[in-house]
């Protein structure tokens, strides 16, 4: 799995991205960063973003991941939609918490290659666009690995441009893995600010 990640990094640092970003999400008890390439602009709409990075939290979890999603725009009278599909591959260690009384502090070595859907909607607005969108991940027993028997992911955000090359946002984020021995093994489900910078 890591060698999966080490050569998906490897190509997507080979492509000659038309911009890069940085992507932080901080929440009291989470850290999810990623650098981008070819970053998603929700007011230009589609393109291809390429992202990898790293997911830590107070717990003890951490995991490493890449992702790739292709985003398209529908444009209506005076509204507009955006959509998306595409991948992500993770692979990290996971604690199992207290809420596995018997097992609390017990290491899983977990790993997943998952599918992932989003949608979004853009609030229309001159000096500073905004977007609602939701997203999510999934993976199945099939495409799980190591310690992982399935992996899944949500996320919702409301998110503002405050200038062309910043774009603060709120959102929710759940996350988690059935093991081979523990189901709902949750990694987050809190609120976190984040900030997505592109140059």
């Amino acid at each position: 799995m890591k060698k999966a990640l080490v050569g998906l990094t490897l190509l997507m640092t080979s492509l000659s991205a038309q911009s890069a970003g940085l992507d932080v999400a901080l929440s009291n008890n989470t850290a999810n960063i990623a650098f981008l390439l070819n970053p998603y602009n929700f007011r230009a709409g589609g393109g291809s973003e390429l992202a990898v990075g790293g997911f830590v939290n107070e717990t003890g979890d951490s995991l490493i991941f890449a992702s790739l999603m292709a985003h398209g725009v529908r444009t209506l009278p005076d509204q507009q939609y955006n959509l998306a599909a595409g991948i992500k591959l993770l692979s990290g260690d996971i604690e199992v918490g207290e809420e596995f009384e018997d097992a609390a502090g017990d290491e899983e070595k977990v790993g997943a290659l998952a599918l992932g859907f989003k949608a979004g909607y853009v609030i229309p607005s001159r000096q500073n666009p905004m977007e609602i969108s939701v997203e999510g991940f999934m993976a199945p027993k099939i495409t799980s690995f190591s310690d992982a028997e399935s992996y899944s992911e949500f996320n919702a955000r409301f998110q503002v441009e405050i200038i062309p090359q910043a774009v603060t946002y709120v959102g929710y984020r759940r996350m988690q893995f059935d093991t081979n021995d523990f189901n709902n093994v949750r990694l987050d489900r809190s609120v976190h600010l984040g900030i997505k910078l592109t140059f």
